[in-house]
């Protein structure tokens, strides 16, 4: 199994952020790329697989502030040998596809290859919203909505964009929303004919090339968090994209484990039960459960009932079959109850995991991590009892 470190990250401490307006702090977020820097260099000698971030905008508040998650992957990577970092995730519709394909494949050059690119559709409105106006376009949460078919739409154009430019020499591309190159674009630079390609005798532009092209061929792992929809599984499956699970139903996660691999299979990609798949849970592991648990709710048992339930996360702990609405109240033994918080001593969270690779075998195993909310050195000490407990069990 790989295990990939996921950071949103929040900036300031538990105290600090419910002062108010810890994210605009600058010495709150030094400490963070200091904090997360060190993190990142163990984990680095360790074995950890990867490191992940996440792009979101506007979180003054402190809590998950990672505008721009390729930026934080080239400063923790600039720093590091081994480990890979990547993104969970860019959000497809608020971004230019061919300057997001052009920034991931200077990444992968950069770091020779250590990285992976993430995927998703955005649900945030507050910043989605605001960015999308560009496009006509905001955030959902899947609703079926004149909206959500829209964000649909771009994502699914702009990821095919993305993989045009990664794969192709020069391409074109006409759709919805983008006619690549525009029509009779007349440049008529000689340089190109002698040296390049996509440009006709009399000087128009057919087509374009992005360089440099991905260090990984074809191009980087592709990665979707976080996946609750059978239809999510089923379009990673047929393009061989590793989907993350958020669920914590054991039954609804092998229901979408075997609709992925019977997908990819129709579609060529012949994949064991479990394989190019991922499962997202909070991490924490300390030498006395109690003090795990202790820090644990410091962390995921303060950001998720303040931030993540109010906006509909709680459908992670929705049972099969269970109908209704999930309401936001919860807290970190509500969590804890549901199966989400992998937390507690060395033994404990081995067991927690031998349960997992038993019932669902999944390739990759994504841990989220709490700096700033949680002390540094308890995040430390967390990572050395991974690395020396745990991982040596389950690594590939």
């Amino acid at each position: 199994m790989k295990f990939i470190l996921f950071y949103l990250p929040s900036v300031g401490t538990l105290g600090q952020t419910r002062k108010g307006m810890a994210g605009i702090n600058s010495q709150n977020y030094q400490n963070m790329l200091w904090q997360v820097s060190e993190q990142i260099k163990f984990a680095d000698r360790a074995g950890f697989w990867g490191a992940a971030f996440t792009e979101h905008h506007f979180h003054i508040e402190g809590i998950e502030e990672s505008n721009n998650p390729i930026l934080l992957d080239l400063y923790f990577g600039m720093q590091t040998t081994r480990i890979r970092l990547g993104q969970m995730a860019n959000v497809l519709p608020f971004h230019n596809p061919l300057r997001l394909a052009e920034d991931i494949a200077m990444l992968d050059q950069m770091l020779q290859g250590r990285t992976f690119f993430g995927i998703a559709r955005g649900y945030q409105k507050r910043w989605a919203d605001v960015l999308g106006q560009t496009y006509g376009v905001g955030g959902t949460m899947s609703d079926k909505s004149e909206v959500d078919a829209k964000n649909r739409r771009l994502f699914l154009e702009h990821y095919e964009i993305i993989k045009k430019a990664w794969t192709t020499d020069v391409f074109s591309h006409k759709s919805e929303h983008w006619t690549i190159p525009p029509e009779n674009l007349n440049f008529g630079h000689e340089v190109v004919t002698k040296y390049g390609k996509g440009q006709t005798p009399e000087g128009i532009v057919t087509h374009i090339g992005t360089a440099p092209k991905t260090f990984q061929k074809p191009h980087p792992p592709i990665f979707q968090p976080f996946s609750f929809s059978e239809d999510t599984f089923r379009f990673c499956a047929r393009e061989a994209i590793a989907p993350f699970a958020l669920s914590t139903c054991d039954d609804t996660l092998h229901d979408l484990f075997t609709v992925y691999r019977e997908e990819a299979a129709a579609a060529g990609h012949n994949f064991a039960h479990g394989q190019n798949i991922g499962i997202f849970r909070d991490a924490l592991v300390l030498d006395d459960a109690a003090e795990a648990h202790k820090y644990a709710a410091m962390g995921n048992g303060f950001v998720w009932p303040a931030w993540f339930a109010p906006i509909g996360f709680n459908e992670a702990f929705r049972k099969k079959g269970q109908t209704g609405k999930i309401g936001p109240e919860c807290d970190y033994n509500y969590l804890n109850e549901n199966g989400f918080e992998f937390v507690g001593n060395p033994d404990q969270v081995n067991r927690q995991i031998e349960n997992m690779v038993k019932k669902h075998n999944p390739e990759y195993f994504l841990m989220w991590q709490y700096p700033g909310p949680i002390p540094h050195h308890i995040q430390m000490r967390n990572l050395e009892l991974w690395a020396t407990e745990i991982l040596p069990n389950w690594n590939d």
